[in-house]
């Protein structure tokens, strides 16, 4: 009987051993994994400061077509997010055409997105677009994406043909398109800060998943102050 009782002891206690081992374990594989961002290269830093200046920037590249860039644009609070981020920040998104290019649909999205800056009607017609491409599959070629422009900016026909017609379109797109495989982008979304840090939005996720957006801007801030 003593025995059995000295082995039952023995059973339990070294089940308590393994049950704690385990959530130690557990625990210690979810701890977050700071940073959340790498640093570029020096060469890379470089590059980054001729193309977009040596001022306090955001650099976001997206694409129309990327289900994870929707969610993304979608989900994030876009007046606490403006909020939040310093005046003097100035904010540059450059689309990825180079996904989707079976039927060159992502070439004229990316073309669309330069009309927008033309038209400085960014702000308006991005979640429209994401909208009408992920949602209601109203956006699909050059006359659907005209008669949104035309309804959420309140720009006209002519204005848009004009701008869509000009030779600093067709300019910025070719930069743009460029300028994604200069700095050999390839997956979106893909954000950098002030030419020297890319954030790991995928890590960042995976860590904060309930509350990914608040902790996504308190990462921007703090890298701006970097």
């Amino acid at each position: 009987m003593i025995n059995i009782k000295k082995k039952c002891v023995l059973f339990f206690s070294i089940l308590f051993l393994l049950l704690i081992t385990s959530n130690n374990c557990f625990a210690y594989r979810n701890l977050p994994r700071e940073p959340f961002y790498e640093k570029l290269t020096k060469e890379n830093q470089l590059l980054h400061k001729k193309t977009f200046g040596n001022k306090l920037v955001i650099v976001e590249f997206f694409s129309f077509l990327c289900p994870h860039c929707y969610e993304f644009y979608k989900n994030i609070n876009k007046k606490i997010f403006k909020n939040k981020i310093p005046k003097n920040v100035k904010i540059i998104r450059i689309h990825y055409s180079k996904m989707g290019q079976e039927n060159g649909f992502a070439t004229l999205l990316g073309y669309t997105w330069v009309v927008a800056k033309i038209l400085n009607v960014e702000d308006k017609v991005i979640d429209p677009i994401f909208n009408g491409i992920h949602n209601t599959e109203t956006i699909h070629d050059y006359k659907s994406i005209k008669k949104l422009f035309i309804k959420v900016t309140g720009v006209t026909s002519s204005a848009f043909d004009a701008a869509w017609n000009s030779n600093i379109a067709k300019t910025l797109f070719e930069k743009e398109y460029d300028l994604v495989e200069k700095l050999n982008i390839s997956l979106v979304p893909d954000i950098y800060i002030n030419n020297k840090y890319v954030i790991n939005l995928s890590s960042l996720y995976n860590v904060y998943v309930d509350n990914f957006y608040s902790h996504y801007i308190y990462l921007i801030l703090k890298l701006l102050k970097k």
